[in-house]
Formats: C-alpha cells, structure tokens, sequence
C-alpha cells in the first residue's frame, strides 16, 4: 500500500493483493534466475511487512519449484530507515556457503544507496578491504561516513557517482568479495515476470 493510503505504523504497512500477484510472478522469475546459476538462496529480510511478505511470496514459489532455501532470517539493519552502510555490513558478513547465494529483501531507497555505494567503493580500496577483514564494520565504516557527504546523518552518494533506482519487487544481482564489487545485473519487476515460467 502507498504510504498515504495506510493509516498504521509504515512498519506495518502490507502488499495491496494485486501486489501480492504482481511479486508473486516476479519472484517466479527471480527463482528461475537462482536455478541457471545452480544457487541455493539463503533468504534475509527485514522485519517489516512488506518486505516480510515478499520474501515469504519467494519462499513458497522456490518451494513449489522444489528448489532448496534457507529459512527466513530477520534484522532490523534492513528495517525501513536503515541506512546504506547498514545493508552493506549485512551484505559482507552475513556467511555463504559455496553454491549459496544472499537473498536481501529490504526497502528504498536503501537498496539503491546501497547499490550506488557499492558502484564507488573502488574509490576506497583500502577502506574496502578492511570493511571484509574486520569482524564488524564499525571502524571502517565511520571512517567512510568521514569521507562521503551525508545529510543529517544519512548517507548520500558523492558527487559523479552513478545513481540507481531499483523498483518494488526487482532485484539487483551482486558479486562481492575482499577486493571489489560487481553488479551483475539490474532487474526490474517487468523483467522477472518476463522470465517466469
């Protein structure tokens, strides 16, 4: 629902049912994307409904695909408000076995924050490293809050740096490791209900 048309907490607020629909056959698509790379997701959410709700749409569709995953896990460093820095610290440390991959269903604008940051940590390489090599992030990542401009303690992407917008139900396909980021693909909802089968 649109944030105006729903009078709880935005904390609470669900998918419309033709949201629910919409979601459920792009995440039809999304599973087929996880079954040509030979993945098994590992589902992280955030506690909110909605995206409660999408990650379990995911759930039920891998399971009648037959296709294995994880179960859900929850944290509020994906809640609604939480920043780029906080996805990424979820993205870095939250282990993967090998053929595993990270599903992360959170909120805007975060994701595409989260996204545009990652576009530009080659900037900061050494910071990058240290972010993998530390068991938490917080050193490194106030010193990266030192470096990129915020706005009343937001982060916001510097100046030049690409920007995205990633829609409801879409996915952003990354590969992470100690040394850079690559963004594999961008996938808006329109192309994952393309891909379902």
């Amino acid at each position: 629902m649109e944030r105006e048309e729903f009078q709880g907490s935005d904390y609470d607020r669900p998918l419309t049912p033709s949201g629910r629909e919409k979601t459920q056959k792009a995440m039809t698509g999304l599973l087929e994307v996880i079954k040509d790379n030979q993945e098994r997701p590992v589902l992280f959410s955030s506690g909110a409904l909605r995206a409660k709700q999408t990650a379990e749409v995911f759930a039920s569709v891998a399971a009648a695909g037959e296709q294995k995953a994880t179960k859900l896990q929850f944290s509020d460093s994906v809640k609604p408000g939480a920043n780029a820095l906080d996805y990424l610290d979820v993205l870095i440390h939250h282990p993967l076995k090998n053929g595993e991959c990270l599903l992360l269903f959170g909120h805007e604008p975060e994701i595409s924050e989260t996204v545009a940051l990652l576009s530009n940590l080659h900037r900061f390489q050494e910071l990058y490293e240290r972010l993998w090599n530390s068991a938490s992030a917080s050193e490194a990542r106030a010193e990266l809050e030192h470096w990129l401009p915020s706005d009343e303690g937001e982060l916001t992407v510097v100046e030049g740096s690409l920007a995205f917008k990633v829609k409801k139900a879409g996915a952003v396909r990354l590969e992470l490791d100690e040394r850079s980021a690559a963004i594999l693909a961008i996938l808006p909802p329109r192309a994952l209900r393309l891909m379902a089968r």
